[in-house]
Order: C-alpha cells, then structure tokens, then sequence
C-alpha cells in the first residue's frame, strides 16, 4: 500500500486513553494478579465447556507465557486450551511506517492461519480464538478468512479502530524513530481489514480504564458484535478474573 494515501485529518482522530489510566498501568495489573488468586473459588463456578479447541493469540511484544494462565483456567473450565505457538508477537526489523506495520501484520495472520488449520484438523472442530490486543486484531482477521474453522472469536483490549487512539502510537513512532509524518500515514488501510459484514459470532471485551486502547478505537461498530465492559488495565486483561468470568461465559455460548 502507498504510504502517499492521506490519512483523516489529524485532529478528527480519537483521543488516547487518560494520562492517569496509562501511568498507573503497572500497578494496577500487579492488583488484578492478587485478584485472580483470591478468585480461585469463584472462577471454578464459571460455565463449563464442550470440550472443543480454544487458540489464544498474544499481544504485541508477549509470546504464549503471557497467557498461560488463561490457558490454565480455559483448560480446567473443560476445553482444549492451544497456544499459538509461534514465539514472540514482535517484528525481527525496524517499522517506520504504518504500511510496515501492516506488513508484519499481514505475516504474523498467515503463520496463524497455518497453526489454526493445523488444529482444525488434528481435533476435527472448529477453534475458538481468545486475542489480546494486537492478537486479537489477528484472530479477528483469522475469523473473516477462514470461517471454515473458527467457532468464535473474542477480543481483549484490541485497538481495532483507529491506532492514533492508543498510548502505543506515539510510543512505537519514537522507539522506531519514525519520520514518516501522520499525514501521510494510511490509517485506512488498517482499518479496512477490521470493518465489514462479520463471518463468525464475535465478542470484543473492553475496559474504560484501559490506559493503552482507548474505549472509542476498541469497539467495532457492527450490530453483530457482541460488546461487554470490564474495569481493567490493559496489561492485565490476561490476568483480571472478572475478564476470566466474562470470558468462560462466551465461550459457553451455542450462538
């Protein structure tokens, strides 16, 4: 894609979450992992499942520990429990553009797309996806292309709406020493992959406190979807026990 395509005007794009959620990200995640021991109880009363495979798709940066727990707990509510097994969500080059951006993208859904069949064919079902953040962009593209072998798909925390409504944008610009102005940035062909008629049911989970996605960029504007808040951290969607709870619910849902 021309990174010569302009981009709305920069001050129609939404604002990043609160200065004070995204600073006190830290802490609060460290409260979230307290919470999620004390819950231990109340989360083995979550529904149970049918058994059937459940893939889960980290965020920018994490590999599959980051989500162990999850998998621990999705695994003891009675589903197969996979992880994605393709090492850390993270470019092995520099980005300076939003176009490279969707390049790594564009590799990093292919790879998946390849660990998803794998398990649709070893277990015979169709998969769940559980992403978070910008794995939950990936499962929610892996839902659009390969209907055939996605059951659902849930999204924690995920940018899907414009990317200059997060923390991280600013953030990445200068850990990459992008020069390449917003103006001419193509934000619509990143967003273009995450609009339209939705193939699978699909359920985005998202917090007004998150202090890396804001609550505008993280919702999808499709009647479709299925969207349901929770007070988190963005760090500690993987580890918050009310998005564990919200979570077993959805992926006990038949439709």
């Amino acid at each position: 894609m021309p990174s010569s395509i302009p981009s709305a005007p920069l001050d129609d794009h939404p604002a990043p979450p609160e200065l004070w959620h995204s600073l006190s990200e830290g802490v609060r995640a460290l409260f979230e992992c307290q919470q999620l021991l004390l819950a231990r109880p109340f989360l083995k009363r979550a529904p149970q499942g049918d058994g059937h495979p459940v893939m889960t798709l980290p965020g920018f940066g994490g590999a599959d520990g980051c989500m162990a727990p999850l998998r621990s707990w999705i695994t003891r509510w009675g589903y197969d429990a996979r992880p994605w097994e393709l090492g850390r969500n993270f470019p092995k080059y520099k980005m300076s553009s939003l176009d490279e951006a969707m390049l790594f993208r564009e590799k990093m859904v292919a790879r998946a797309a390849r660990q998803l069949e794998k398990i649709y064919l070893e277990t015979g079902q169709k998969v769940s996806l559980v992403g978070w953040s910008l794995g939950g962009i990936y499962a929610h593209e892996l839902g659009q292309l390969h209907p055939e072998w996605v059951r659902r798909v849930i999204t924690l925390g995920t940018p899907h709406g414009d990317p200059r409504g997060t923390a991280a944008w600013d953030i990445m610009r200068r850990a990459y020493n992008s020069n390449v102005p917003e103006e001419v940035q193509d934000i619509s062909g990143w967003l273009v992959a995450n609009t339209g008629e939705q193939k699978v049911p699909m359920t985005v989970i998202f917090s007004p406190t998150d202090g890396i996605v804001s609550q505008e960029v993280a919702m999808i504007g499709h009647p479709s979807v299925r969207h349901l808040a929770v007070n988190s951290s963005h760090l500690g969607f993987a580890i918050n026990p009310k998005v564990y709870w919200l979570l077993a619910k959805e992926l006990a849902r038949t439709v």
